[in-house]
């Protein structure tokens, strides 16, 4: 990276701190350009370099953040990892973010990032080729995925919501006991109906 791509990284960064800070302090909806900029000590002609507007650094947090979630998928071996494992770190990710998504859900922007996020989650699924993955067809991986990350992105806000929240393989395991017991009685609840249609 070159010199004025490591500046124009720089700025890229100081507007999004500059961002949160002022977050952390006003409602997101009386948040201006003007305010963003002054913050991060930059001119607004800078800003509109980088984004739209200020939703658009929402948008381009989103995608920073799949592509970084993504990156932590890869260090994985697919072959050698369980579902079990893939929760944990979903939720040691999410941790490590903690602060900025704590700030998103107390504004009411942590939710709406969801269709974005779902958005690409199709591809995601795809690209790391664990052992559990069975759905062939692109219907069955959407209706998976849409499933799947509507109730992890719940929990997710719920868990953060809170201003101690519990650690991450702590809500993990939580989730995982749950998981295992529902479907340890669908399993006797199909073999009742099986036994009762003789």
């Amino acid at each position: 990276m070159d010199g004025h791509a490591k500046l124009a990284q720089q700025s890229r960064t100081w507007i999004i701190d500059a961002f949160f800070e002022l977050l952390a302090q006003q409602d997101y909806e009386t948040l201006t350009v003007k305010a963003i900029t002054d913050q991060a000590q930059l001119s607004r002609r800078t800003f509109y370099r980088f984004f739209k507007d200020k939703a658009a650094i929402l948008n381009d947090l989103s995608q920073q953040f799949l592509t970084s979630y993504a990156k932590a998928l890869q260090e994985l071996n697919p072959k050698m990892v369980t579902f079990d494992d893939i929760v944990v770190l979903f939720f040691r990710f999410m941790w490590q973010h903690r602060e900025r998504l704590q700030l998103l859900i107390k504004q009411n922007l942590f939710m709406p990032r969801l269709p974005l996020v779902m958005a690409q989650a199709p591809q995601l699924y795809q690209e790391f080729d664990a052992p559990w993955h069975h759905s062939d067809s692109t219907e069955q991986i959407n209706l998976l995925m849409t499933f799947m990350l509507g109730g992890y992105w719940s929990v997710i806000n719920d868990w953060l919501a809170h201003a101690d929240p519990v650690p991450p393989e702590e809500i993990a395991n939580n989730l995982l006991l749950t998981l295992k017991k529902t479907d340890l009685k669908v399993v006797a609840f199909k073999k009742n109906v099986a036994r009762e249609s003789y």
